[in-house]
C-alpha cells in the first residue's frame, strides 16, 4: 500500500521538530532565567497568540457559565500546574530524560480514563502501561553515575513524571467540553487560565530576575519556546486534528522523544547510557501497545 503524506502531515512533522527541540531550547534558557519566570513569560505570550488566533478563526471565544469550572481545571492541569512541574523537572534533569518520561502520557491517560469510567483497559493496554513504567524506571536508574535514591538525584525525574500525569489528566477532563467547543477554543481559553495561575505564583521570581543581564541566546530561547513551541506549533496541531483527525495526529507524538534525544545529543552533549537506551525502547513499545490496543468505552 502506498503511503501518501499530505501537506498537513508535513506541517505536523514540523511540529514534531519544534517540540522535540523545545526540550533543549528551554534547558538552554533556564541557564540564565529562573524556571518559574521563564515559563510564566513563555505561556503568557503563547496564550495571547492563541487567543488572537481563535478570535480570527472563530470569533469571540464564548464559554458557557456552567463549563467554566471544567475549563479552568483543564487550564491548570494542561498548562498552569503542569508547566510548574515540567519546567522545574527539566531544570533538574536532562532534556533526554524529560522527553522519555513524558512519553508515558498515553499510559497515564489510559489509567485516568479507566478510573473515570470513560474507557475500559484491555489486557494489551495493561501490558503496555506496565512496560511504559518499567521503561521509565530504567531511564531514571540508567544514569552514568552510581544510583542514589536521594531527592537531589531523583527530583527532576519525579517532577517530570508528575507533569506527565497532570497532562494526561487534562486529556480526560477535557473530553466533555470538547463535545461543545473546538479544540482550538478550549486550548486558547484554558491557556489563558493557566497563564494567570503561572503569573501569580511566578511574580516574585519575575521581579527578582535580572532581565538586563540575560544574554541574547537566552532571549532567543524564550522567544522560540513562546512563539514557535507555544503558539505556532499549537495552531498547526489543532488545524491537523481538524483536517486529518485526532488519532492520526496523535501518532506523531511518538516521534517527539527520539527527535528530542537526537537534538539534545547534538546541542547539549547529552548521552544516553545503555540502560537508558533500553528504557527508551521499553517506553516506546509500551506507548505503542497502550495507544493502539483496542479499548472499550466505559460508562458515561
Amino acid at each position: 500500500m502506498r503511503v501518501r503524506l499530505t501537506r498537513t502531515d508535513l506541517l505536523v512533522l514540523c511540529v514534531v521538530l519544534i517540540w522535540g527541540a523545545t526540550f533543549s531550547v528551554v534547558k538552554y534558557g533556564l541557564r540564565e532565567i529562573g524556571p518559574l519566570a521563564f515559563t510564566a513569560v513563555r505561556f503568557s505570550g503563547a496564550a495571547l497568540l492563541l487567543l488572537a488566533w481563535v478570535c480570527v478563526a472563530e470569533g469571540r471565544p464564548v464559554i458557557r457559565r456552567e463549563d467554566w469550572l471544567v475549563v479552568v481545571l483543564v487550564g491548570l492541569t494542561a498548562i498552569g500546574v503542569y508547566q510548574v512541574f515540567f519546567t522545574l523537572g527539566l531544570y533538574y534533569t536532562t532534556a533526554s530524560n524529560s522527553s522519555l518520561i513524558l512519553a508515558s502520557v498515553p499510559a497515564w491517560t489510559a489509567i485516568f480514563a479507566a478510573a473515570s469510567r470513560q474507557e475500559r483497559i484491555s489486557p494489551l493496554q495493561i501490558l503496555g502501561i506496565s512496560l511504559s513504567f518499567v521503561g521509565v524506571a530504567l531511564t531514571i536508574m540508567g544514569r552514568g553515575d552510581a544510583i542514589s535514591l536521594t531527592w537531589e538525584n531523583l527530583r527532576g525525574d519525579v517532577l517530570m513524571l508528575i507533569a506527565a500525569a497532570l497532562t494526561a489528566s487534562s486529556a480526560v477532563i477535557s473530553k466533555r467540553p470538547l463535545q461543545r467547543y473546538s479544540s482550538l477554543r478550549l486550548m486558547a481559553v484554558s491557556m489563558v487560565c493557566g497563564s494567570v495561575f503561572l503569573l501569580l505564583i511566578s511574580w516574585p521570581e519575575m521581579l527578582a530576575q535580572e532581565w538586563t543581564r540575560v544574554s541574547l541566546g537566552a532571549w532567543l530561547a524564550l522567544a522560540y519556546s513562546t512563539i514557535l513551541g507555544g503558539g505556532v506549533a499549537f495552531v498547526i496541531w489543532f488545524k491537523s486534528i481538524g483536517e486529518i483527525g485526532a488519532a492520526r495526529t496523535a501518532i506523531y507524538n511518538n516521534l517527539i522523544p527520539p527527535v528530542a534525544i537526537v537534538i539534545a545529543f547534538t546541542t547539549l552533549g547529552e548521552r544516553l547510557t545503555p540502560l537508558q537506551a533500553l528504557g527508551a525502547v521499553v517506553i516506546l513499545s509500551g506507548v505503542a501497545l497502550t495507544r493502539f490496543a483496542p479499548s472499550r468505552q466505559g460508562d458515561d
